[in-house]
């Protein structure tokens, strides 16, 4: 409840606490001129439907401005510099490339004419506000570092538990004769090897054991003591230490699973992991192929027939650049995740890739190293809306 009201408070009166504090606009404008005492030059950034150009202007449009004449670098939240390199352009100059949103920066300018040479500082913000570091603690904002690593994304399948077939026996007697003593019953525990019955055959009149074939537990017993074996097992035992899962794969799933592909297997509340053995054909013409995983059982917790349910690591890709799935927001219908330094945060775009549950693959706007707001990333996208510094055009 503390939390909750740390929050509503954070929400209604942080931008105006912020306003207070630092005395300074959200965002500033989108041109500015610079002078001293022999030269006047202008900057502006101009918008297209392709995207944003820098554009630089001297007072006195009789004088050419030489491409190589100016050098501006754009410093970024996060350490990341943009140099950026120009052409002529109607009146003046032109940048080369587009200017990347955020249009947030400090901006080094440094300007050559002849023998002398002028320099200014222009700092341009939007998309940032500033939160004191009580406030954004007491609401539950926490941080990260981008880093890079492996994107999982996973397909769910459904199926069940089943005995697979080299872990089942029938156990005959070998030759036709009188059942003489059972060593054995429903429910116990057996080893390969051990005798489970005795028999004496109709032809030598010898008594003969009757072997277990595999470990196991045996599940049925179909004769008595003084019967005749013909054709009916005497038992039949099961192992159970590792089962198969037999999940259903139907035809929207078949390019996302195949054999090999790491598989969760979800069964009674408990996570095992395994792989896909292999894939065939449903029985009687069903309209799905059978994955089967092999699922170790050890502890005798699980039971042939329980349904399970199996998380596939259908695609997995090892990314340079990764953030936690929560980060991200949209801001001016674009996808953002917001930079911090001190208490500065700053939106910044980012351009997605492969997602999983967790984690998302940036493929652009997010170098490794870069510290993100993860937890409550709301708050700050609140604020910047709030102070209208979500776009300054």
């Amino acid at each position: 409840m503390n939390r909750l009201l740390v929050i509503i408070s954070l929400l209604l009166c942080l931008t105006d606490a912020n306003a207070a504090a630092s005395g300074k606009q959200s965002h500033t404008a989108e041109s500015k001129t610079l002078t001293n005492s022999s030269v006047s030059l202008t900057l502006r950034i101009q918008d297209t439907k392709e995207g944003a150009y820098l554009l630089a202007e001297r007072a006195d449009r009789s004088q050419p401005l030489p491409p190589d004449a100016l050098n501006v670098t754009l410093n970024r939240m996060g350490g990341r510099q943009d140099i950026i390199h120009f052409e002529s352009y109607e009146n003046g100059l032109r940048s080369t490339s587009f200017i990347a949103e955020p249009h947030s920066f400090l901006a080094n300018i440094a300007l050559s004419l002849g023998e002398n040479s002028f320099s200014w500082d222009w700092e341009k913000h939007e998309a940032r506000t500033e939160i004191d570091d009580a406030y954004s603690s007491q609401a539950g904002v926490t941080t990260n570092v981008a880093t890079g690593g492996e994107i999982k994304k996973h397909t769910e399948v459904y199926g069940q538990l089943t005995i697979p077939p080299q872990q089942r026996a029938e156990v005959h007697a070998r030759f036709t004769g009188i059942v003489e003593q059972l060593f054995t019953d429903i429910g116990q525990t057996v080893k390969a090897g051990e005798a489970i019955a005795q028999v004496q055959s109709n032809d030598s009149l010898q008594s003969y054991d009757v072997k277990a074939p595999i470990n196991g537990v045996v599940v049925s017993r179909n004769l008595n003591i003084g019967e005749l074996t013909r054709t009916t097992p005497l038992f039949t035992i099961v192992d159970t230490s590792v089962l198969w899962a037999e999940l259903k794969v139907f035809p929207a799933h078949r390019g996302q699973v195949a054999e090999g592909k790491s598989v969760h297997i979800i069964a009674n509340g408990r996570q095992l992991e395994s792989t896909i053995t292999s894939i065939v054909p449903s029985h009687e013409g069903q309209p799905y192929q059978l994955a089967l995983v092999k699922v170790v059982n050890k502890d005798g917790l699980l039971s042939p027939g329980d349904l399970v349910t199996g998380i596939v690591d259908s695609q997995q890709k090892s990314v340079p650049v990764k953030i936690e799935n929560r980060a991200i927001q949209i801001l001016n219908n674009k996808p953002v995740v917001f930079l911090n330094e001190g208490n500065a945060y700053q939106a910044t775009p980012v351009t997605l890739g492969l997602q999983d549950d967790n984690f998302s693959e940036v493929v652009a706007g997010l170098s490794v190293g870069q510290r993100y707001v993860v937890d409550n990333s709301y708050l700050i996208k609140a604020d910047i809306q709030k102070s209208g510094a979500s776009h300054a055009h």
